[in-house]
Formats: structure tokens, sequence, C-alpha cells
């Protein structure tokens, strides 16, 4: 029989009865065992099958519900099919015409969206709704039902390395595009994690972001799915947060910025310390030093805090610890302003294309953690994708350099790399400076008007309590001792930036230049 996610069988079948997943919320949990979660499993592959899920089928499964998601995902497995993931807030419509998708899987609220919007249409043969909502028309999948001891059909796709997963970026710097896995591709990312984690059989891994909860159980660990907002992170109630963070003792934390910096807020506010916590792992944008601060101050001492890059093209690439990331902020080395993103894990290979004369360029990865391919998009495989000796290179859209330690630096999109006559800014070299002056939450650098001829504008969120004459004032003094800082033209005090819809940490420069445009257009009347 197939199993599409790497050794799935193998990976579930030893401690069946130690605990796979814990479900919380408000103030209730709920542990699904591994011995459980592996019948609950077959018995959703017999369901799919009986409803006609063949080998190779694309299957969409969009819930938010952490159980329901995990183990569809590993039934699809179980038969050969292709589990699809595309953010509930991206243009769904437009994904679902890329991947053609033969099976809809949804909690009612997705399949009322699907049939009231034409998602999937005229592709979608089979709809299956999950959850205990009321339901949509469609026929319901039961998700909690041990197997009844029939044995699976034998799946008969093909062999090897095919397909495994289909997971669609966050559209938060264009059109989301099918990041294709392969089963290899998943192999590369759990041994990566596995790496970085080094998991211990007592861990509890807290999942900050929706389908980490799919990999815990992979990598042994027992898998803490709280209650967060899934559509808008950053709004989740802390309390949601750190409450199953206590009770369950959870050891390592995976989260991004967002969901960190509400952690800390809360811990920090009620005087909460973390004494179970001995690795965090933030993603989805650089860690901040400040940020890592406030951490620092609710978990052990001897606790470890990386922050780690990648993309869903590329998961991970590399990781770097905070007191090395302070070291390189405080003294980088000459020509690598910017933020340190740490050196590449083992088996991942990083390279800097169509470098400038001072090693500024586009990072490239390669390695068995990298996506081969976009699917059914050979225009952005074109634009990103190449063969090597060390497998397929991705370029990343990213800008940055090496330095001599083999340490990658980041420094903002390629496509958001303000142009203006006879320069070029980047976005991180810039915000990294700025983000340290005094009463400064987080800045933004944009520019405004025509490429080539572009203005550019410092949005500043500040603090909460801070006094905006004195924010703009810090603002202004660390960027006097930056050799680009001249040359920002305007500053602009804005409180809450708009950012993607997964992390809520990557900024929505779009929107953020459209709205800086207007401002400055209504100061010159």
């Amino acid at each position: 029989m197939s199993t599409s996610l790497p050794g799935l069988a193998a990976r579930l079948a030893g401690r069946p009865g130690a605990v796979a997943l814990v479900e919380s919320r408000k103030g209730l949990s709920r542990a699904t065992r591994r011995g459980e979660l592996v019948g609950h499993c077959h018995h959703i592959a017999r369901a799919l099958h009986d409803a006609g899920v063949r080998p190779g089928h694309r299957a969409v499964v969009m819930t938010r519900d952490a159980h329901d998601l995990t183990a569809v995902c590993y039934a699809l497995g179980l038969l050969g099919a292709v589990p699809v993931l595309i953010e509930p807030r991206a243009e769904v419509g437009r994904c679902l015409q890329d991947v053609a998708p033969d099976v809809f899987i949804g909690e009612p609220a997705a399949q009322w969206g699907r049939r009231a919007l034409g998602w999937g249409r005229p592709h979608v043969r089979i709809s299956l709704v999950t959850g205990d909502s009321p339901l949509p028309a469609g026929r319901r999948l039961t998700t909690r039902t041990p197997a009844d001891g029939i044995p699976l059909p034998r799946a008969g796709g093909p062999a090897g390395d095919g397909p495994a997963l289909i997971a669609f970026t966050s559209g938060s710097t264009g059109r989301p595009k099918g990041a294709e896995y392969r089963h290899s591709t998943l192999a590369g990312q759990l041994d990566a994690l596995t790496t970085l984690m080094d998991p211990r059989p007592d861990d509890v891994l807290l999942a900050g972001f929706l389908p980490v909860a799919l990999l815990g159980p992979l990598l042994g660990l027992t898998t803490l799915a709280p209650a967060v907002n899934h559509l808008a992170p950053a709004r989740t109630p802390p309390e949601e947060l750190v409450g199953p963070l206590l009770e369950h003792r959870a050891s390592i934390v995976l989260a991004s910025p967002a969901v960190l910096t509400l952690i800390a807020r809360h811990c920090a506010r009620h005087g909460i310390t973390l004494p179970s916590v001995r690795q965090i792992l933030s993603f989805g944008a650089p860690l901040r030093t400040a940020l890592a601060a406030a951490l620092r101050g609710a978990v052990p001492q001897d606790a470890e805090l990386l922050s780690v890059y990648g993309a869903t093209e590329c998961l991970p690439v590399s990781a770097i610890g905070d007191h090395e990331l302070r070291a390189s902020r405080a003294a980088p080395p000459a020509g690598h302003a910017g933020t340190c993103l740490g050196r590449p894990l083992p088996g991942v290979r990083a390279r800097v294309l169509d470098a400038d004369a001072t090693g500024l360029g586009e990072i490239a990865v390669s390695g068995a953690t990298v996506s081969p391919a976009y699917h059914a998009r050979p225009d952005a495989d074109a634009v990103t994708k190449s063969d090597t000796d060390d497998g397929v290179l991705h370029r990343t859209g990213d800008l940055g350099r090496l330095d001599d330690e083999g340490r990658l630096w980041f420094l903002g999109r390629r496509a958001h790399l303000v142009t203006g006559t006879g320069f070029g800014l980047a976005t991180e070299d810039i915000e990294a400076t700025a983000d340290t002056a005094r009463g400064v939450r987080r800045t933004a650098l944009v520019g405004v008007g025509p490429a080539l001829c572009q203005l550019p504008v410092l949005c500043v969120e500040p603090l909460p309590g801070t006094s905006r004459a004195a924010v703009l004032a810090a603002v202004r003094a660390v960027l006097k001792d930056h050799p680009e800082g001249h040359r920002v033209g305007a500053l602009l005090i804005r409180r809450g930036f708009p950012t993607d819809p997964r992390h809520n940490s990557k900024i929505d420069r779009l929107r953020l230049a459209g709205w800086a445009a207007g401002r400055l257009r209504g100061r010159g009347r």
C-alpha cells in the first residue's frame, strides 16, 4: 500500500498509547492517542475509498480542526491520493483552477463558501463535509470512528517518489502557487526539523500554525493545537495560548513572531513564567531582538530561541539562535547590513545569484527540503526553478548575501526593493536599523511613485503609550548612523500595519504604500 506521507505507518506504529494530538479550546482539552489516530485514519481511508477517492486524486482539505486536518491528510496518504492545502483567505477560486481537484473535503463553512462562490467548478466530483455543524448539501465524513478491522484496498498508484502533498503559498507577495511536495520532500523536511528540534520522548510541541499539526505526530511528538485564530493569528486571545502551554507543559513552541508576541506580552503583563519550555522556533518573518528579549523574560535561562528561515517551497533552510542574532546585529561584518539568518542546515545548500559588487543578490536554495515544482504553473517554474548537480535549485525572491562564515543575511524581498534615482534601498537593510529606535514596535520601508524614481517612505508603528514626536526623533537619530539612512524621504506614523493572513507577520507593502501615498498627498494640500 502507498503511504504518501513518508513512512506514515512506521512513524505512527510505535507507542500506540502515547498521546499524538491534544486540541485545546476555552480551557477544555481533547487528546488523541497514537493508536487511536491510526484507527481514525484507517476508518477515514475506508470511507474515502467508498466515496470514490482513488490513488492520484487531488483532494483539497479545508478545515480549522487540527485532528480532522491531520487524520484526513494521513488517510488520503494511505490511499495514495494527494492532499491539497490552501490558505482560507487566499485567492481560493484561482488556486482551485490551478489544481483542478477531484475531491473537496471541508468543514461546513468551507463547503458553503465553495458552493456560493463556485470554487472548483467543474472539477470537483466528490464533496465531503467534516465537523459537527449544520450541513450544507453533501455527504458527511466521520473522522473520529476507530477502524472496524476491514482491510483497506491496495493502492494502485505509481510507486517511487511520486506526489505526496500540494501546499499553496499564502499569496502575500503575489498570486498563490501550489508547491508540490514529493515523498522525498516531506521526508527531507522531517529530517531537517528533527535536526533542529532534537526531539525527546517526553517533548510536547505547541503548534502555533495549523499545518504543524500534520508534522508533529510524524516527528514522534505529542502535538498541542491551541485555539489559534487561523484567519487572524494576531487576534488570538493570549490566554488560549499560554493556558494550554502551562497545562500541558509544552517544551517546544513553533510559531510566528505575531503569535510569540502575544505569548511574551501576556507573560510580562501577568508575571507568568514558562518553566517547561526548552526551545522556541520562530518562523514566518525575521525574529527581532526585542521580541527575543521579551521571550527570554519568560523561559528558562538555558532555553534555545531560534529564528528559522524558509518558505513554503523550501522549509526549513537555515536557523540562528537569539544570542548570535544579537551579536550579529551589534557588530555586523563589513557590508552585511540586514538580518543574519544563520548557516544553512545539513543537506541544504544556499547560493546568492546575480550578485552585485557588494555581494547582494537573490537567495537560491537546493536540497532535500526543496519543492521540485509548482503545480500546473510552468510559467512560475521557468522563473524560479533550475536543475543542478545538487538537485532542483529554487530562487526564493529574497535578497541576501553570504558572509565569510557561510551565514546567510536577509535584506528583504526582491519585489520590495525601493528604487530611486541612482539608488536602490533593500527593506530589511533600513528596517533592521530603524526597529532598534526607542519606542518603536516595527517599521516598514515602502516606495511611493513609479519604479526608478520612488520616494523612500518609512512607516513607523510605535509601542503603545509612546510619544509620537519622541518616536520620530529616535528613528531619525538611528538613521543618521546608517550609510543609506539619508535617502529616506519621509517618516509616517501608523498604528497597525496590514499583514499577511497566514502569520500576521509579513507586512503587506502594496497596501501600505497606497496608504502612504494618500497621506503624502494629503500633506501637500
